[in-house]
């Protein structure tokens, strides 16, 4: 049975059983897998250390230096009792991979590189330290294809070593809701944006204020409408930049910070539809919030963008924009709100989608495969 000591770039809590309103990655049940590990055909035994530190330091690393030295420290007297060290996302795995250059050890190092080791950069003091620290892995999983690219040109010694996996979300735990179950279907009445860093609100805000005007314009073609959805932000408690927009009377943009998980569900089922509005960068970002409103049958507009690409169909699951183009996104904002038909079927299509092709066991099956091939050197 290979042992597996898995360095996750948040925290964990370890509890007696399931707690209420967490998802598997962010807990951990003694005498139980953790996370996607339930999926294995293979029995494994998996240890989880955590990004948990003193207060002070945490906030230095997360905020400072954007890596791990105590989730490092502690992981080091520990490296001999295992086969594999999974670290996922370079935070976790940076100083490890420096530990390694100078102290080897009989055990394998496979990174989970979620933002192209330092955002993609392609010069810099930072992307030398990363070229020099990842010599030492032994493999790496990526969750965008795009990546590879990146790799070419700045980490082509990692390219034998590396595969693309795709993402893929809880769809027993994110899975539509039924309606009849409830009784009555809420009314919905907000268009959802969700995310806590790197969402293009300017954007988003932009595409609003254009949207409300048409909508504006139109009501003597559509008297039924008489109250235009507001646009809610849950990601951020403020926005300065709302401040200096005039915003049209009918149009309403309410901000709210993180919200447990029981709540953001409710939120997203009872939204119209939802929109990602990201930027073009080549690494994975978005992609758990994409699939898990996608998985509750929700209809999403999103950003034509690298993360998204190996999930986001154009009129198949989702509707895609340019990204940056407020017009185009208004544009897409018109057409789902006015087509009833189109969000339930998008999001019907959506939910199968997630469900058949990005569910969390066919990932699974397919990093087990990928760690066996490590493990046995090839």
């Amino acid at each position: 049975m290979i042992k597996i000591l898995m360095l996750v770039n948040w925290k964990v809590e370890k509890a007696e059983k399931p707690p209420k309103g967490k998802q598997p990655p962010d807990y951990i049940v003694e005498g139980e897998d953790y996370w996607f590990f339930r999926y294995f055909r293979d029995k494994v035994q998996v240890d989880v250390i955590d990004i948990s530190s003193y207060p002070w330091l945490e906030k230095l690393e997360s905020k400072k230096l954007k890596f791990y030295i105590w989730q490092t420290i502690r992981a080091i007297p520990k490296l001999g009792k295992y086969d594999l060290v999974l670290s996922h996302g370079a935070q976790s795995g940076v100083m490890l991979c420096l530990w390694r250059r100078l102290f080897k050890g009989r055990y394998k190092h496979v990174l989970f590189d979620i933002g192209s080791f330092n955002s993609a950069a392609e010069q810099g003091g930072a992307l030398k330290l990363m070229q020099f620290a990842s010599k030492s892995l032994d493999g790496m999983i990526y969750h965008t294809s795009e990546q590879k690219k990146y790799y070419e040109k700045c980490f082509p010694w990692l390219l034998s070593k590396s595969q693309f996996i795709p993402f893929g979300t809880d769809s027993l735990f994110f899975k539509p809701e039924d309606e009849e179950e409830n009784g009555e279907k809420p009314e919905k009445e907000t268009i959802l944006c969700v995310g806590y860093q790197k969402r293009d609100w300017d954007t988003l805000i932009a595409a609003y204020h254009k949207f409300v005007n048409v909508l504006q314009q139109e009501r003597e073609k559509c008297p039924e409408v008489e109250k235009f959805p507001k646009l809610l932000f849950i990601g951020r408690d403020s926005y300065g930049a709302l401040q200096q927009i005039e915003l049209p009377l009918e149009a309403e943009i309410e901000t709210t910070p993180y919200v447990p998980l029981e709540e953001l569900l409710k939120r997203i089922r009872m939204a119209e539809f939802c929109v990602l509005p990201l930027e073009n960068f080549n690494y994975s970002f978005g992609q758990m919030t994409l699939l898990q409103q996608m998985a509750l049958g929700k209809a999403v507009i999103t950003a034509n963008v690298p993360s998204m690409a190996d999930y986001a169909k154009d009129r198949e699951n989702a509707l895609l924009y340019e990204a940056g183009n407020a017009e185009q996104l208004c544009e897409r904002m018109l057409e789902l709100y006015k087509d009833k038909e189109l969000r339930e079927s998008l999001g019907k299509q959506a939910a199968e989608y997630v469900k058949d092709e990005h569910n969390e066991e066919k990932m699974a099956v397919m990093i087990e495969d990928f760690i066996k091939k490590v493990m046995q050197g090839v």
